[in-house]
Protein backbone atom coordinates (compact mmCIF):
# COMPACT_ATOMS: atom_id res chain seq x y z
CA UNK A 1 0.00 0.00 0.00
CA UNK A 2 0.86 3.27 -1.03
CA UNK A 3 2.14 6.01 1.85
CA UNK A 4 -0.23 8.82 0.04
CA UNK A 5 -2.80 6.33 -0.63
CA UNK A 6 -6.18 6.65 1.14
CA UNK A 7 -6.62 3.52 3.29
CA UNK A 8 -9.26 1.27 2.03
CA UNK A 9 -12.61 0.59 4.45
CA UNK A 10 -12.18 -3.09 4.19
CA UNK A 11 -8.77 -3.50 4.95
CA UNK A 12 -8.40 -6.63 7.11
CA UNK A 13 -5.30 -5.71 8.88
CA UNK A 14 -2.95 -7.44 6.05
CA UNK A 15 -0.60 -4.72 5.36
CA UNK A 16 0.29 -4.21 9.70
CA UNK A 17 1.42 -7.90 9.22
CA UNK A 18 3.46 -7.15 6.85
CA UNK A 19 4.88 -3.71 7.65
CA UNK A 20 8.80 -4.02 7.94
CA UNK A 21 10.08 -3.27 11.17
CA UNK A 22 13.21 -2.44 12.52
CA UNK A 23 16.13 -4.36 11.46
CA UNK A 24 17.48 -6.27 14.15
CA UNK A 25 21.06 -7.14 14.06
CA UNK A 26 23.82 -9.56 15.82
CA UNK A 27 26.62 -8.47 17.14
CA UNK A 28 28.06 -11.50 18.69
CA UNK A 29 27.53 -15.20 17.07
CA UNK A 30 29.42 -17.02 19.39
CA UNK A 31 29.64 -17.31 23.20
CA UNK A 32 33.12 -16.14 22.84
CA UNK A 33 32.05 -12.93 21.12
CA UNK A 34 28.86 -12.36 23.44
CA UNK A 35 31.47 -12.13 26.04
CA UNK A 36 33.71 -9.82 24.52
CA UNK A 37 31.03 -7.35 23.06
CA UNK A 38 29.06 -7.74 25.90
CA UNK A 39 31.09 -7.37 28.44
CA UNK A 40 29.67 -10.42 30.10
CA UNK A 41 32.08 -11.47 32.51
CA UNK A 42 32.38 -7.83 34.00
CA UNK A 43 28.37 -7.97 34.04
CA UNK A 44 28.64 -11.51 35.81
CA UNK A 45 30.92 -10.27 38.21
CA UNK A 46 28.92 -7.12 39.57
CA UNK A 47 25.88 -8.67 39.71
CA UNK A 48 27.82 -11.67 42.26
CA UNK A 49 29.48 -9.12 44.24
CA UNK A 50 26.49 -6.84 45.29
CA UNK A 51 24.40 -9.98 45.75
CA UNK A 52 21.64 -8.40 43.09
CA UNK A 53 18.72 -11.01 42.68
CA UNK A 54 16.21 -9.96 39.86
CA UNK A 55 18.22 -7.94 37.15
CA UNK A 56 16.44 -6.31 33.89
CA UNK A 57 18.74 -6.30 30.60
CA UNK A 58 17.32 -3.93 28.67
CA UNK A 59 18.14 -4.52 25.18
CA UNK A 60 17.39 -1.33 22.25
CA UNK A 61 15.27 -3.02 19.36
CA UNK A 62 18.34 -3.13 17.20
CA UNK A 63 20.30 -5.35 19.32
CA UNK A 64 17.09 -7.65 20.88
CA UNK A 65 18.62 -10.52 18.31
CA UNK A 66 21.26 -10.90 20.68
CA UNK A 67 19.26 -11.06 24.09
CA UNK A 68 18.79 -14.88 24.15
CA UNK A 69 22.65 -15.32 23.98
CA UNK A 70 23.23 -12.87 26.29
CA UNK A 71 20.61 -13.68 28.88
CA UNK A 72 21.64 -17.64 28.77
CA UNK A 73 25.22 -16.77 29.47
CA UNK A 74 24.59 -14.25 32.34
CA UNK A 75 22.73 -16.67 33.80
CA UNK A 76 25.56 -19.39 33.73
CA UNK A 77 27.91 -17.33 35.44
CA UNK A 78 25.40 -15.65 37.62
CA UNK A 79 23.07 -18.71 38.87
CA UNK A 80 21.59 -17.24 41.87
CA UNK A 81 20.18 -13.92 39.77
CA UNK A 82 16.99 -14.27 37.74
CA UNK A 83 17.08 -12.14 34.76
CA UNK A 84 14.50 -10.58 31.96
CA UNK A 85 14.15 -8.83 28.96
CA UNK A 86 13.34 -5.35 28.53
CA UNK A 87 12.20 -4.42 24.81
CA UNK A 88 9.33 -2.05 24.24
CA UNK A 89 10.40 0.78 26.68
CA UNK A 90 7.90 3.33 27.92
CA UNK A 91 10.10 6.30 26.35
CA UNK A 92 13.04 6.21 24.09
CA UNK A 93 15.71 3.23 24.29
CA UNK A 94 18.58 5.53 25.13
CA UNK A 95 16.93 6.04 28.84
CA UNK A 96 16.70 3.35 31.71
CA UNK A 97 13.56 2.06 31.50
CA UNK A 98 13.01 2.17 35.17
CA UNK A 99 9.09 2.20 35.31
CA UNK A 100 9.05 -1.32 33.42
CA UNK A 101 12.22 -2.69 35.71
CA UNK A 102 10.00 -1.42 38.86
CA UNK A 103 7.01 -3.70 37.72
CA UNK A 104 9.18 -6.52 37.50
CA UNK A 105 10.35 -6.03 40.90
CA UNK A 106 14.14 -5.40 39.64
CA UNK A 107 17.10 -4.61 41.89
CA UNK A 108 19.49 -4.20 39.11
CA UNK A 109 19.04 -2.48 35.18
CA UNK A 110 21.62 -3.53 32.91
CA UNK A 111 21.06 -1.22 30.21
CA UNK A 112 23.23 -2.10 26.70
CA UNK A 113 23.70 -0.44 23.04
CA UNK A 114 23.48 3.51 22.89
CA UNK A 115 22.05 5.68 25.72
CA UNK A 116 21.68 9.18 27.05
CA UNK A 117 23.79 8.64 29.77
CA UNK A 118 20.94 9.89 32.11
CA UNK A 119 21.52 9.00 35.60
CA UNK A 120 18.91 6.85 37.33
CA UNK A 121 16.61 7.96 40.39
CA UNK A 122 15.26 4.88 41.55
CA UNK A 123 17.08 1.52 40.46
CA UNK A 124 20.84 1.03 40.20
CA UNK A 125 21.90 0.49 36.54
CA UNK A 126 24.89 -0.75 34.70
CA UNK A 127 25.72 0.68 30.92
CA UNK A 128 27.31 -1.92 28.58
CA UNK A 129 28.18 0.27 25.74
CA UNK A 130 29.68 -2.51 23.41
CA UNK A 131 32.67 -2.76 21.15
CA UNK A 132 32.36 -1.92 17.74
CA UNK A 133 35.24 -2.47 15.35
CA UNK A 134 37.19 0.95 14.41
CA UNK A 135 40.63 1.50 12.60
CA UNK A 136 42.28 3.66 14.69
CA UNK A 137 45.34 4.37 11.79
CA UNK A 138 42.63 5.53 9.20
CA UNK A 139 41.03 7.61 11.62
CA UNK A 140 44.02 9.33 12.94
CA UNK A 141 44.99 9.98 8.87
CA UNK A 142 42.65 11.19 7.59
CA UNK A 143 41.80 13.88 10.71
CA UNK A 144 45.05 15.24 10.59
CA UNK A 145 44.95 15.92 7.36
CA UNK A 146 42.14 17.54 7.38
CA UNK A 147 42.70 20.12 10.42
CA UNK A 148 46.56 19.93 10.65
CA UNK A 149 49.11 18.91 12.74
CA UNK A 150 48.89 21.69 15.24
CA UNK A 151 45.09 21.80 16.12
CA UNK A 152 43.62 21.42 19.60
CA UNK A 153 41.35 18.18 19.28
CA UNK A 154 38.59 17.79 21.63
CA UNK A 155 37.33 13.99 21.12
CA UNK A 156 34.08 13.00 21.42
CA UNK A 157 32.34 9.36 20.60
CA UNK A 158 29.22 7.54 20.54
CA UNK A 159 29.36 5.18 22.94
CA UNK A 160 30.26 2.22 21.50
CA UNK A 161 33.77 3.41 20.47
CA UNK A 162 34.34 4.87 23.51
CA UNK A 163 36.85 1.71 23.92
CA UNK A 164 39.13 3.32 21.64
CA UNK A 165 39.45 6.81 22.18
CA UNK A 166 42.32 7.02 24.25
CA UNK A 167 44.28 5.05 21.25
CA UNK A 168 42.63 7.39 18.53
CA UNK A 169 44.27 10.29 21.09
CA UNK A 170 47.75 8.53 21.46
CA UNK A 171 47.89 8.50 17.57
CA UNK A 172 47.07 11.97 17.02
CA UNK A 173 49.68 12.62 19.04
CA UNK A 174 52.36 10.72 17.27
CA UNK A 175 50.86 11.61 14.03
CA UNK A 176 51.09 15.26 14.58
CA UNK A 177 54.35 15.09 16.65
CA UNK A 178 56.32 13.07 14.39
CA UNK A 179 55.60 9.59 15.19
CA UNK A 180 56.27 11.08 19.52
CA UNK A 181 53.97 10.41 22.20
CA UNK A 182 52.95 13.67 23.95
CA UNK A 183 50.60 16.54 22.95
CA UNK A 184 51.19 18.22 19.64
CA UNK A 185 53.19 21.58 19.58
CA UNK A 186 51.03 24.31 19.39
CA UNK A 187 47.87 22.03 20.42
CA UNK A 188 46.75 19.47 22.46
CA UNK A 189 44.69 16.23 22.06
CA UNK A 190 41.91 16.06 24.70
CA UNK A 191 40.17 12.62 25.49
CA UNK A 192 36.57 12.34 26.83
CA UNK A 193 35.13 10.13 29.01
CA UNK A 194 32.49 8.83 30.64
CA UNK A 195 32.07 8.11 34.48
CA UNK A 196 28.78 6.48 34.67
CA UNK A 197 30.63 3.67 32.56
CA UNK A 198 33.38 1.98 35.11
CA UNK A 199 30.75 0.43 37.78
CA UNK A 200 27.62 0.07 38.95
CA UNK A 201 25.28 3.48 39.55
CA UNK A 202 23.53 3.26 42.71
CA UNK A 203 20.88 6.13 42.90
CA UNK A 204 21.73 8.35 46.41
CA UNK A 205 24.33 6.19 47.26
CA UNK A 206 28.26 6.90 47.53
CA UNK A 207 28.23 7.12 43.56
CA UNK A 208 29.26 10.77 43.87
CA UNK A 209 32.26 10.53 41.51
CA UNK A 210 29.85 10.06 38.69
CA UNK A 211 28.14 12.44 36.39
CA UNK A 212 25.44 12.07 33.36
CA UNK A 213 26.70 12.43 29.93
CA UNK A 214 30.27 12.83 29.27
CA UNK A 215 32.94 15.09 30.57
CA UNK A 216 36.51 16.19 30.16
CA UNK A 217 39.45 18.76 31.86
CA UNK A 218 40.91 21.11 29.26
CA UNK A 219 44.39 22.79 29.62
CA UNK A 220 44.88 25.69 31.65
CA UNK A 221 43.50 28.85 30.03
CA UNK A 222 41.84 27.59 26.72
CA UNK A 223 38.14 27.24 26.35
CA UNK A 224 36.08 24.77 24.13
CA UNK A 225 36.19 28.17 21.47
CA UNK A 226 39.76 26.99 21.09
CA UNK A 227 39.08 23.29 20.43
CA UNK A 228 37.96 21.57 16.92
CA UNK A 229 35.73 18.33 17.83
CA UNK A 230 36.29 15.39 16.76
CA UNK A 231 33.09 12.80 16.64
CA UNK A 232 33.47 9.26 16.42
CA UNK A 233 29.99 7.58 15.15
CA UNK A 234 27.50 7.66 12.77
CA UNK A 235 24.72 10.23 12.74
CA UNK A 236 22.53 10.00 15.58
CA UNK A 237 20.75 12.17 18.39
CA UNK A 238 24.14 12.15 20.31
CA UNK A 239 25.94 13.82 17.47
CA UNK A 240 22.72 16.50 16.77
CA UNK A 241 23.28 17.25 20.67
CA UNK A 242 26.84 18.27 20.42
CA UNK A 243 26.45 20.57 16.83
CA UNK A 244 24.23 22.36 19.05
CA UNK A 245 25.53 22.96 22.63
CA UNK A 246 28.99 22.97 22.10
CA UNK A 247 30.49 26.41 20.46
CA UNK A 248 33.83 24.84 19.31
CA UNK A 249 36.20 26.57 16.15
CA UNK A 250 34.17 23.47 14.31
CA UNK A 251 33.16 19.80 14.36
CA UNK A 252 34.38 16.97 12.09
CA UNK A 253 32.34 13.52 12.57
CA UNK A 254 34.16 10.03 11.52
CA UNK A 255 32.19 6.90 11.06
CA UNK A 256 34.07 4.10 11.37
CA UNK A 257 31.43 1.74 9.13
CA UNK A 258 32.38 3.64 6.08
CA UNK A 259 35.54 5.45 7.05
CA UNK A 260 34.34 9.03 5.93
CA UNK A 261 35.54 12.49 7.55
CA UNK A 262 32.67 15.12 7.10
CA UNK A 263 33.06 18.61 8.71
CA UNK A 264 28.96 19.11 10.16
CA UNK A 265 29.00 22.97 10.59
CA UNK A 266 26.09 23.68 7.92
CA UNK A 267 24.05 20.86 9.26
CA UNK A 268 24.71 22.74 12.75
CA UNK A 269 23.45 25.82 10.95
CA UNK A 270 20.15 24.44 9.73
CA UNK A 271 19.21 22.84 13.60
CA UNK A 272 19.55 25.90 14.98
CA UNK A 273 17.94 28.07 12.07
CA UNK A 274 14.50 25.64 12.86
CA UNK A 275 15.19 25.86 16.54
CA UNK A 276 14.66 29.33 16.52
CA UNK A 277 11.50 29.22 14.66
CA UNK A 278 9.76 27.09 17.29
CA UNK A 279 11.27 29.17 19.59
CA UNK A 280 8.83 32.18 17.99
CA UNK A 281 6.20 29.75 17.28
CA UNK A 282 6.19 29.10 20.91
CA UNK A 283 6.27 32.74 22.28
CA UNK A 284 2.96 33.01 20.33
CA UNK A 285 1.33 30.41 22.23
CA UNK A 286 -1.62 31.39 24.58
CA UNK A 287 -2.46 27.47 25.71
CA UNK A 288 1.36 25.17 26.38
CA UNK A 289 0.84 21.52 27.42
CA UNK A 290 3.87 20.16 29.46
CA UNK A 291 4.81 16.88 28.40
CA UNK A 292 6.27 14.31 30.59
CA UNK A 293 8.82 12.54 28.06
CA UNK A 294 11.18 10.47 30.74
CA UNK A 295 10.46 8.97 34.54
CA UNK A 296 14.32 7.91 34.76
CA UNK A 297 16.34 11.58 34.33
CA UNK A 298 16.83 12.59 37.64
CA UNK A 299 15.18 15.96 38.84
CA UNK A 300 12.35 15.93 36.40
CA UNK A 301 9.66 16.40 38.77
CA UNK A 302 11.55 19.78 39.62
CA UNK A 303 11.80 20.82 36.25
CA UNK A 304 7.68 19.91 35.42
CA UNK A 305 6.89 22.21 39.08
CA UNK A 306 9.15 25.12 37.45
CA UNK A 307 7.62 25.25 34.07
CA UNK A 308 4.49 25.33 35.74
CA UNK A 309 5.54 28.51 37.80
CA UNK A 310 6.89 29.93 34.80
CA UNK A 311 3.45 29.53 32.53
CA UNK A 312 1.35 30.21 35.40
CA UNK A 313 3.32 33.93 36.21
CA UNK A 314 2.93 34.68 32.64
CA UNK A 315 -0.42 34.32 32.96
CA UNK A 316 -0.28 31.35 30.03
CA UNK A 317 -2.54 28.19 30.50
CA UNK A 318 -1.02 25.09 30.90
CA UNK A 319 -1.99 21.02 30.95
CA UNK A 320 0.87 17.92 31.22
CA UNK A 321 0.60 15.23 29.96
CA UNK A 322 2.38 11.43 30.18
CA UNK A 323 1.94 9.88 26.77
CA UNK A 324 4.97 7.22 27.08
CA UNK A 325 6.32 7.45 23.61
CA UNK A 326 5.88 10.03 21.23
CA UNK A 327 3.49 10.10 18.10
CA UNK A 328 1.54 12.64 16.15
CA UNK A 329 -1.95 10.70 16.81
CA UNK A 330 -1.41 11.15 20.81
CA UNK A 331 -0.71 14.93 20.43
CA UNK A 332 -3.47 15.73 17.33
CA UNK A 333 -6.18 14.93 20.75
CA UNK A 334 -5.37 18.33 21.85
CA UNK A 335 -6.49 20.77 19.33
CA UNK A 336 -6.33 23.51 22.21
CA UNK A 337 -2.87 23.55 22.62
CA UNK A 338 -0.56 25.58 21.03
CA UNK A 339 2.23 24.44 21.85
CA UNK A 340 3.93 21.58 23.66
CA UNK A 341 7.16 21.47 25.25
CA UNK A 342 8.76 17.86 26.30
CA UNK A 343 10.53 17.17 29.64
CA UNK A 344 13.23 14.23 28.49
CA UNK A 345 16.97 13.08 28.28
CA UNK A 346 19.09 16.08 26.61
CA UNK A 347 19.03 13.56 23.24
CA UNK A 348 15.39 12.59 23.13
CA UNK A 349 14.26 16.24 24.05
CA UNK A 350 15.08 17.68 20.30
CA UNK A 351 11.93 16.31 18.21
CA UNK A 352 11.44 17.41 14.55
CA UNK A 353 8.22 18.55 14.89
CA UNK A 354 7.30 19.05 11.31
CA UNK A 355 5.19 15.98 11.41
CA UNK A 356 3.25 17.38 14.32
CA UNK A 357 0.46 19.48 14.25
CA UNK A 358 1.81 21.69 16.66
CA UNK A 359 5.39 22.82 17.59
CA UNK A 360 7.49 20.39 20.18
CA UNK A 361 9.73 22.70 22.36
CA UNK A 362 12.57 22.10 24.65
CA UNK A 363 12.21 23.27 28.18
CA UNK A 364 15.41 25.72 27.21
CA UNK A 365 13.02 27.04 24.49
CA UNK A 366 10.13 27.77 26.40
CA UNK A 367 12.14 29.73 28.77
CA UNK A 368 13.35 31.86 25.85
CA UNK A 369 10.22 32.24 24.60
CA UNK A 370 8.34 33.58 27.66
CA UNK A 371 11.15 35.77 29.18
CA UNK A 372 10.88 38.66 27.30
CA UNK A 373 14.61 40.14 29.16
CA UNK A 374 16.14 36.81 28.26
CA UNK A 375 17.73 37.07 24.47
CA UNK A 376 19.82 34.47 22.69
CA UNK A 377 23.62 34.66 22.64
CA UNK A 378 24.10 31.50 20.99
CA UNK A 379 24.14 29.27 23.64
CA UNK A 380 22.06 26.43 23.55
CA UNK A 381 21.10 23.99 26.34
CA UNK A 382 19.41 20.35 26.15
CA UNK A 383 19.68 19.11 29.51
CA UNK A 384 17.21 20.77 31.94
CA UNK A 385 19.40 20.15 34.98
CA UNK A 386 21.28 22.59 33.75
CA UNK A 387 18.58 24.99 33.16
CA UNK A 388 16.90 23.91 36.36
CA UNK A 389 18.45 26.58 38.91
CA UNK A 390 17.74 29.33 36.21
CA UNK A 391 14.09 28.36 35.91
CA UNK A 392 13.70 28.62 39.79
CA UNK A 393 15.08 31.87 40.36
CA UNK A 394 15.05 34.48 37.46
CA UNK A 395 11.86 36.21 36.97
CA UNK A 396 9.48 36.54 34.30
CA UNK A 397 8.47 38.81 32.45
CA UNK A 398 9.50 41.69 34.43
CA UNK A 399 9.04 45.45 33.36
CA UNK A 400 11.34 48.41 34.32
CA UNK A 401 9.74 48.28 37.75
CA UNK A 402 9.72 44.89 38.34
CA UNK A 403 6.03 44.00 37.30
CA UNK A 404 4.07 42.20 34.73
CA UNK A 405 2.71 44.67 31.92
CA UNK A 406 -0.28 42.76 30.77
CA UNK A 407 -1.34 44.96 28.24
CA UNK A 408 1.88 45.25 26.26
CA UNK A 409 1.56 43.07 22.95
CA UNK A 410 4.56 42.30 21.17
CA UNK A 411 5.56 41.54 17.70
CA UNK A 412 5.08 37.74 16.27
CA UNK A 413 7.87 36.86 13.78
CA UNK A 414 5.09 33.98 12.66
CA UNK A 415 2.20 36.24 11.71
CA UNK A 416 4.16 39.81 10.75
CA UNK A 417 1.80 41.38 13.24
CA UNK A 418 1.22 42.82 16.94
CA UNK A 419 0.58 39.53 19.26
CA UNK A 420 -2.01 40.29 22.25
CA UNK A 421 -0.97 37.63 24.96
CA UNK A 422 -4.26 35.95 26.53
CA UNK A 423 -3.81 35.83 30.18
CA UNK A 424 -5.36 32.95 32.00
CA UNK A 425 -5.72 33.69 35.76
CA UNK A 426 -4.61 31.00 38.42
CA UNK A 427 -7.22 28.65 39.43
CA UNK A 428 -6.49 29.85 43.53
CA UNK A 429 -6.84 33.72 41.72
CA UNK A 430 -10.20 32.79 40.20
CA UNK A 431 -11.76 31.61 43.39
CA UNK A 432 -10.46 34.85 45.76
CA UNK A 433 -11.55 36.96 42.97
CA UNK A 434 -14.95 36.36 41.26
CA UNK A 435 -15.30 39.34 39.19
CA UNK A 436 -11.99 37.54 37.64
CA UNK A 437 -11.32 38.24 33.63
CA UNK A 438 -10.74 34.80 32.93
CA UNK A 439 -14.24 33.79 33.79
CA UNK A 440 -15.98 32.56 30.17
CA UNK A 441 -19.63 33.05 30.50
CA UNK A 442 -21.35 30.04 28.08
CA UNK A 443 -24.84 31.51 27.37
CA UNK A 444 -27.28 29.64 24.80
CA UNK A 445 -30.88 30.74 23.83
CA UNK A 446 -32.48 29.51 26.67
CA UNK A 447 -30.31 31.82 28.75
CA UNK A 448 -28.85 29.26 30.95
CA UNK A 449 -24.91 30.03 32.11
CA UNK A 450 -22.27 27.91 32.59
CA UNK A 451 -19.02 29.16 34.41
CA UNK A 452 -15.38 27.83 33.43
CA UNK A 453 -12.70 29.20 35.29
CA UNK A 454 -9.77 29.56 33.12
CA UNK A 455 -10.43 26.66 31.43
CA UNK A 456 -8.79 26.68 27.53
CA UNK A 457 -10.27 24.25 26.63
CA UNK A 458 -14.02 25.09 27.12
CA UNK A 459 -12.98 28.13 25.57
CA UNK A 460 -12.19 25.77 22.31
CA UNK A 461 -15.11 23.66 22.90
CA UNK A 462 -17.33 27.07 22.63
CA UNK A 463 -15.65 27.87 19.32
CA UNK A 464 -16.48 24.52 17.86
CA UNK A 465 -20.06 24.36 15.71
CA UNK A 466 -20.84 20.55 17.42
CA UNK A 467 -20.20 20.73 21.28
CA UNK A 468 -22.26 17.13 21.96
CA UNK A 469 -25.33 15.83 22.58
CA UNK A 470 -27.56 18.49 24.67
CA UNK A 471 -26.57 21.46 23.06
CA UNK A 472 -28.28 22.16 20.00
CA UNK A 473 -29.46 25.76 19.36
CA UNK A 474 -32.96 24.88 17.25
CA UNK A 475 -34.65 23.53 20.35
CA UNK A 476 -35.97 21.02 17.60
CA UNK A 477 -39.59 21.78 17.24
CA UNK A 478 -39.79 24.06 20.58
CA UNK A 479 -39.73 27.77 21.19
CA UNK A 480 -36.85 29.71 21.19
CA UNK A 481 -36.20 29.69 24.99
CA UNK A 482 -37.50 26.23 25.47
CA UNK A 483 -34.90 23.67 25.12
CA UNK A 484 -36.02 19.68 23.95
CA UNK A 485 -36.28 17.62 26.95
CA UNK A 486 -33.77 14.12 26.73
CA UNK A 487 -34.49 11.49 24.90
CA UNK A 488 -34.37 7.96 26.71
CA UNK A 489 -31.23 5.90 25.69
CA UNK A 490 -32.00 3.32 23.07
CA UNK A 491 -30.27 0.25 21.63
CA UNK A 492 -27.56 1.54 18.82
CA UNK A 493 -25.29 -0.77 16.35
CA UNK A 494 -23.93 -3.19 17.43
CA UNK A 495 -20.33 -4.61 15.17
CA UNK A 496 -17.56 -2.99 13.80
CA UNK A 497 -16.91 -0.32 11.57
CA UNK A 498 -16.11 -2.49 8.48
CA UNK A 499 -19.46 -3.82 8.79
CA UNK A 500 -22.36 -3.26 11.56
CA UNK A 501 -24.55 -6.35 12.09
CA UNK A 502 -27.95 -4.41 10.52
CA UNK A 503 -25.74 -3.71 7.23
CA UNK A 504 -25.23 -6.32 4.24
CA UNK A 505 -21.83 -8.18 5.23
CA UNK A 506 -20.00 -7.11 1.19
CA UNK A 507 -16.85 -8.67 2.36
CA UNK A 508 -16.23 -12.08 3.31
Amino acid sequence: MELNAPAPVDNDGRDVIERAGIESSRLAHTIAEANAVYEIPRTAEAINSNGYMRVALQFPDELLADSSLVSSELQLQAPNARFFTLADTSYGSCCVDEVAAEHYSADLVVHYGRTCLSLTTRIPVLYVFGHEPIDIDDCATRVLAAVGSGANILLLSDVAYMHGIEDIASALRRGGNGGKDGDVAGGSVVASRITSADCVYKPGGESTDIQAGRSWELPGGKAIGDYTILYIGQESLTLTNVLLTQRSQAVYSYDPRTRVLREEGAKANRHLGRRYYMVQQAKDADVVGIVVGTLAATRYLRVVEALKALLRQAQRKFYVFVVGKLNVAKLANFPEIDAFVLIACPENTLVDSREYFKPIVTPYELHLAITRSKEWTGDYITDFRDLLDELEDSPVLPDEEGEINDDTPHYSMITGKLKQQRRYADARQIAAESDSRSVVAAANKSTEIAQYLGSAGAEYLLNRSFRGLGHDEDGKGGSENEQSPPMLAVEGRSGIARGYDNEPHTFQ
